[in-house]
């Protein structure tokens, strides 16, 4: 059932149909690389992902691994948002997650939250957003369907200059229910910091890091890859 739920979702994203066809704009991205911690040395990281985007929505469908001697950090995530109404600045989203991440003992983590974003800034040279909303998820979702919930605050800025792209994306899940006992919480940050040298339209160098900050117990992945993007003449 898990494994249909999954190929629903992904069918979803990559055939949905949109009247508005304006701007109509599919790319897709790949990276391969190395990736430190101070927990586990050395490992190596792949990234892989497919966008979809018109005037009025965004889609995407992502999956990124950081995989170490003994430990692993996998997740995939799926991502649809609208303008909301008929302001500009405003829209709707929902996203699900699939996450695997041994450093903090999560063996399947299943996540959804939604809520409203806002543009601050939009242009050519980047954008500047911030996202409210709820989200529930199951850490030990092999063994228990019992569910936390959240207040989600995200914020997130990239900015394009000449040859150097950079980004930074953190996200605060606050536990509002009690299902464990008190003096473990599942409250987190999960960040992203990226630095990109663009060599040409379709190949980049990138480094930056990822770090999920919970009851401090991990450390952040520090990676460089080389990335791929082009675009998909698709026109569904």
């Amino acid at each position: 059932m898990k494994q249909i739920w999954i190929i629903a979702v992904t069918t979803t994203v990559v055939f949905s149909h949109d009247s508005d066809k304006e701007k109509l704009e599919w790319m897709q991205y790949y990276r391969l690389g190395s990736v430190y911690s101070d927990n586990s040395n050395i490992g190596y990281t792949v990234y892989g992902r497919l966008k979809r985007t018109t005037t009025d929505t965004f889609r995407d469908i992502r999956f990124f691994g950081h995989f170490y001697n003994n430990n692993t950090e996998i997740k995939i995530r799926q991502k649809s948002s609208r303008k909301f109404l008929s302001l500009n600045k405003i829209y709707s989203f929902n996203t699900l997650i699939y996450e695997k991440n041994t450093f903090l003992n999560v063996n399947l983590r299943y996540h959804y939250n939604y809520g409203l974003g806002w543009f601050i800034q939009k242009n050519k040279t980047g954008n500047k957003t911030v996202e409210l909303g709820v989200a529930f998820d199951n850490s030990d979702y092999l063994n228990t369907e019992q569910k936390t919930t959240y207040l989600r605050g995200g914020f997130s800025i990239d900015h394009k200059l000449y040859s150097l792209s950079t980004k930074f994306e953190i996200d605060y899940f606050y536990q509002v229910s009690e299902i464990l006992p008190s003096s473990y919480s599942l409250s987190r940050y999960q960040t992203l910091v990226e630095i990109e040298w663009i060599a040409n339209n379709s190949v980049g160098i990138i480094s930056g890091l990822t770090w999920d900050i919970q009851n401090d117990a991990s450390n952040p992945s520090i990676f460089l890859t080389v990335s791929l993007k082009e675009n998909i003449n698709w026109i569904f």
